[in-house]
């Protein structure tokens, strides 16, 4: 027979993967759109910009969304607020799936799709924007403090995946037909949603039915972890940006052998990123120090790599180092964050978290994109001096705050 101990202990480890599996599918809905919805937006009659328009709105009200969402998670239990993000998740872009299947038989013409699609893409924004924070905010309660980078690393590793997985999943299921791919990942998130009902539950959670005071976050010790979170994921998605400039302009290719070598290169960056937070942190149980110090470190040396080494086997190279960055970067600075609040700040701080993200994400590929205007190297200087910054600003909070980690 199973004792309760045991039971407890593997009904905790569903949770957990449960939970983990939610993010991939949630990187899997934040990135598959990307691939899905140009090709078929252009073949209804929608012009690019309007098409870019649609994945903007998305960003910008998740960026809001996130920072709400901390209180509403206080009040209705973390769980409930995955449940409700999952299932919103499942209904909006299985609609979508609907919508853009009615324009492609000629129901319904450009306009009416393009309004119709606008306004989904924000409810889909408002609803997932609380699922980052809810998952967070669950697993740091019910992981003790030494294990509490490794949790950290896996939640960023699982994101990570989920993103990866998300065009392939467009590329492979398009050949059903082009709205396939949005029926099959609602149905993915939906079956999530359930089972998170069934066999997610929180002992840990106490409700708070009392208003909390609000957090003047500028005044907070934890805000320029905030803002290095915000400067991590600009670094990110920015270097993903110009890489297919880079790529061609140093190599002299067409757009075909272009897309191939990308390809490569952000398989490269992505792996790496998910073996350094999948294998390593967990496995050596490394601290904040120590995550921030070679987060950086590693990053310097990458964008020396892009900086010095000419070759694609230098870009592969240096996208390698960049992807392990971030890989000991982003747990450091976000364990860091949740060690500097109270537990019953932990989910606000999350939502504040993921909004900071979400800024860095839209910035990310227009700050990065105009300073390559600048000069080919220019963004790898500036990340090389945006690095270091971020150490000097640890090392000046870990002397006023060295007992907190």
């Amino acid at each position: 027979m199973i004792n309760s101990e045991t039971y407890s202990s593997l009904h905790e480890r569903l949770s957990r993967w449960l939970l983990l599996f939610c993010l991939i599918a949630v990187g899997i809905g934040q990135s598959f759109i990307f691939t899905s919805l140009p090709p078929i937006g252009r073949e209804i009659g929608l012009a690019d910009v309007r098409i870019s328009t649609l994945i903007t709105v998305g960003a910008a009200t998740f960026v809001v969304a996130a920072f709400l969402w901390g209180s509403i998670i206080n009040r209705i239990g973390r769980v409930r607020s995955v449940i409700i993000g999952m299932s919103c998740y499942a209904v909006t872009i299985g609609t979508t799936g609907f919508v853009l299947q009615e324009a492609l038989a000629k129901h319904l013409t450009a306009e009416q799709t393009y309004f119709s699609v606008f306004v989904l893409r924000i409810i889909f924004s408002l609803g997932i924007a609380g699922i980052l924070p809810s998952i967070q905010t669950y697993l740091i309660s019910h992981t003790d403090i030494k294990h509490r980078s490794s949790t950290i690393a896996m939640i960023g590793a699982s994101f990570s995946i989920g993103m990866i997985l998300g065009p392939a999943f467009a590329s492979l299921l398009s050949g059903l037909g082009l709205t396939a791919p949005f029926y099959i990942i609602s149905f993915l998130a939906g079956s999530s949603a359930l089972l998170v009902v069934f066999f997610v539950k929180d002992t840990k959670h106490v409700r708070q039915f009392v208003k909390p005071p609000k957090i003047n976050w500028f005044t907070q010790p934890v805000m320029p972890f905030l803002f290095m979170s915000s400067l991590s994921i600009l670094s990110m998605t920015g270097v993903q940006q110009i890489m297919s400039f880079l790529i061609q302009d140093r190599f002299q290719l067409d757009v075909a052998q272009t897309t191939h070598q990308l390809g490569f290169a952000m398989m490269t960056m992505s792996c790496f990123s998910i073996l350094v937070q999948m294998i390593l942190v967990p496995r050596f149980q490394l601290g904040v120090v120590t995550l921030i110090f070679s987060g950086v470190g590693v990053g310097i040396v990458a964008q020396l790599a892009f900086i010095f080494l000419d070759s694609y086997f230098g870009v592969l190279v240096a996208m390698g180092l960049f992807g392990a960055g971030f890989g000991f970067l982003f747990p450091g600075i976000v364990t860091a964050q949740t060690l500097l609040v109270k537990d019953d700040q932990q989910s606000r701080l999350a939502s504040m978290n993921a909004s900071m993200q979400g800024l860095g994400a839209a910035l990310g590929p227009v700050t990065l994109a105009s300073l390559y205007q600048l000069g080919q190297l220019v963004p790898f200087f500036g990340l090389t001096f945006a690095l270091i910054f971020m150490l000097v600003v640890f090392m000046y909070c870990k002397a006023k705050l060295g007992h907190a980690f």
